[in-house]
């Protein structure tokens, strides 16, 4: 025993403190998988770090005990059965995957760990005689922890679907309650999950019986069908090789293809030691052996198998009591769960295809009866139609506001209603230009209708601020000094009815921002995005930088602008007739990089010279200083002006010939002006800047790549 637990250790404090976080990424921009980086980084608190230890050497110790004296792989029959449960978390986006999607990821599983595969008999030859067929059936819960009927998949609309693994759990079971990981297999279908396809935690007591305690997976990696793929398909059968306490072939590290992984081991004996592929190359050999690059646990993206070895492995895992896995499996837990109930008629459910609309925009709603209804009336306050008895009624929302949606649906026999208040938001929608807006009329975001902000996580958000502005003393901010990197915050706006304007007209959205660095190699970023589908999908307009942001030199206390030269006004010109549509909505998209806190106000949307920031007396031209950058440019372009006094300029872009390729007008302000050219339609050469004002003009070339 003492020799297992030495054996344990050495190769834990190896692979977790050896290696180099070395990030493979697949064929879908992600990493493989998080399990262990998400180990490593629990443990680096030392209590947890005991803790977690301390859990791994016990089930180690009893898996080795479990395989040698108690497994018998010719002596099982019977199939264990894992109630599963499928927690969709999602913002209203695809990642709002179908049920047929997660039935589809279901076969898959229950193929992979039956050897039902259609490509198992194809692995290498020299491991054919040693795929497993594991016998582990996946079944869909159909109670609930209290006993309440469902299907086994739950939906939950939430910014947490953005946010870490205790975040999105928490949303759970806010939503719908607890679903104890004693009791159920609870998957996490997500948008992001740290960066990668999936991570879970390998059988644990510190994580108790929670919720959380389960699989984490982005929703392009479930399945083979809808937003996944058969090359992402068997990502969750990976991961509940983790959840069943399976290391990847060449140890405890996220990091293959390195050549000190032939030192580790994964604890099976039938898998050869491995450097780790990333690569499908089946005649494979790395640590003086032929490796099995075909097992789940690779990260080749061929996977086929598991082996017999790693089938001792889990069955020790089913039977231990770390992790509560050993209750899962149980007659008394299946008929808990209701894993083999009949599926009859006994509540009423649905769900819409948006929970979030422009005026005029159609809604599909979904019927999730559970389990099987034949008749349904539904109840659209404030839609058309207001009544349905079809089964996935199709409604129209004109006025804003938000609404209620009522079903009764029942069997013939038997019914059930639901209500949901308030589950239909219709935004408000604006028709008169020019728009403009300070903040000066709001305390907080609750009272105004115009703007919403969405928070990804728990960082800190888009908030009215007063203290301070541009104009007045209210403004947008963002707390965004200490906050962690790549954290996501969107201030979003109403619906902008631009269908009067022509291809002629030129639409401008100026705003100003305060922000500085903390250092120079921060990467805050700055996104403008426009949507005319009322938000389903967004074009960039503009991409700002850190650098770009900054209104002065680095500062590590925390920013707060105290005059207009702390400001720049940004004129993104690229507002083309493709959004002169009838609901057009604009997004702020601000992501986290290490800088200050970063100020927004005045932003303003007009037509030619018709500018909320208008100049009530015409000055002449005083340019301080210009720049363009990048130079030369092959698409994003902009044009920073340093102006003494306000000035109403007229930009216009000229080929060597003097003909005019574009012209915006402007209305510069005192201070720093950023104007946002699109360069990508020109054609390769140089070309002239034209900064026209009253009884000046500054000229700049620039060169189009």
């Amino acid at each position: 025993m003492n020799k297992i637990l030495s054996f344990f250790f050495a190769v834990l404090a190896f692979s977790v403190f050896g290696q180099k976080h070395v990030h493979f990424h697949d064929a879908n921009g992600n990493i493989p998988c998080y399990t262990d980086h998400h180990v490593e980084e629990l443990r680096s608190d030392p209590n947890m770090r005991a803790i977690i230890d301390a859990d791994k050497a016990q089930l180690e110790a009893f898996t080795q005990y479990f395989i040698e004296n108690i497994y018998d792989p010719n002596s099982r029959d019977a199939v264990y059965v894992i109630p599963i449960v499928f927690h969709v978390l999602h913002t209203g986006g695809q990642e709002n995957i179908s049920d047929e999607q997660i039935y589809d990821a279901v076969a898959r599983i229950n193929e992979d760990f039956n050897k039902q595969n259609n490509n198992w008999m194809n692995v290498n030859p020299a491991f054919l005689d040693i795929v497993a067929d594991v016998q582990i059936e996946f079944r869909l819960a159909k109670k609930k922890n209290n006993g309440e009927c469902f299907k086994g998949i739950t939906r939950t609309f939430t910014t947490a679907a953005w946010g870490s693994g205790s975040e999105q759990a928490s949303a759970v079971q806010a939503a719908h309650g607890n679903f104890p990981s004693n009791r159920y297999m609870n998957i996490f279908v997500v948008p992001y999950a740290n960066g990668a396809a999936g991570y879970t935690n390998y059988p644990n007591n510190w994580g108790g019986t929670s919720l959380s305690n389960g699989i984490y997976i982005l929703h392009n990696y479930v399945g083979r069908i809808g937003t996944s793929s058969n090359y992402a398909s068997t990502a969750l059968s990976h991961e509940i090789g983790h959840w069943l306490n399976l290391p990847h072939l060449w140890g405890n590290s996220n990091t293959p293809n390195q050549a000190s992984n032939c030192n580790t081991d994964d604890g099976v004996a039938d898998t050869p030691n491995t450097i780790g592929w990333t690569t499908c190359n089946v005649n494979g050999e790395s640590c003086g052996s032929l490796d099995n690059v075909e097992n789940f646990m690779e990260y080749s993206y061929c996977s086929k198998m598991f082996t017999e070895g790693q089938k001792s492995r889990m069955y020790a895992a089913l039977n231990s009591s770390t992790g509560g896995r050993n209750n899962l499996h149980t007659t008394a837990n299946l008929n808990f769960t209701g894993v083999f109930d009949d599926l009859v008629f006994c509540r009423a459910d649905f769900r819409a295809s948006f929970q979030e609309v422009c005026p005029g925009t159609s809604i599909q709603f979904i019927d999730e009866t559970v389990h099987t209804a034949s008749q349904w009336t539904w109840s659209f306050p404030g839609g058309t139609p207001a009544t349905s008895t079809e089964q996935n009624p199709v409604v129209t929302y004109s006025t804003p506001g938000q609404y209620a949606v009522t079903l009764t649906s029942g069997d013939g026999t038997n019914s059930n209603t639901k209500t949901i208040n308030n589950y239909i938001t219709v935004v408000t929608q604006n028709t008169s230009y020019p728009f403009v807006e300070s903040f000066e009329d709001y305390v907080n975001l609750s009272n105004t209708n115009i703007w919403s902000e969405v928070n990804y996580g728990s960082n800190n958000p888009w908030q009215i601020y007063t203290g301070t502005g541009f104009t007045g003393n209210r403004c947008m901010r963002i707390v965004n000094l200490n906050q962690p990197a790549d954290s996501f915050d969107d201030l979003i706006s109403q619906s902008f009815n631009l269908s009067s304007f022509s291809d002629a007209d030129v639409i401008t959205m100026s705003f100003r921002t305060s922000f500085k660095r903390r250092t120079t190699s921060d990467s805050d970023r700055l996104r403008v995005l426009a949507s005319t589908d009322c938000g389903t999908t967004w074009s960039t307009r503009r991409t700002l930088s850190a650098g770009n942001l900054s209104v002065g030199d680095v500062q590590s206390t925390s920013w707060v602008p105290s005059n207009q030269g702390d400001w720049k006004t940004w004129h993104v010109t690229n507002i083309t007739s493709n959004f002169f549509v009838e609901s057009v909505r604009f997004k702020f998209e601000f992501r986290a990089g290490g800088g200050n806190n970063i100020y927004l106000d005045d932003i303003n949307l007009y037509s030619g010279t018709n500018d909320p920031l208008s100049i009530e007396s015409i000055q002449a031209l005083q340019v301080t200083d210009v720049v363009l950058y990048p130079n030369p440019t092959d698409g994003e372009m902009a044009l920073e002006l340093s102006l003494a006094n306000e000035a109403e300029l007229q930009v216009r872009i000229v080929d060597l010939s003097g003909k005019e390729i574009q012209v915006h007008r402007i209305q510069g302000q005192t201070g720093v002006n950023v104007v946002l050219f699109d360069t990508s339609n020109l054609s390769q050469g140089m070309y002239m800047v034209e900064i026209i004002g009253a009884g000046g003009v500054v000229v700049r070339p620039f060169v189009k790549r």
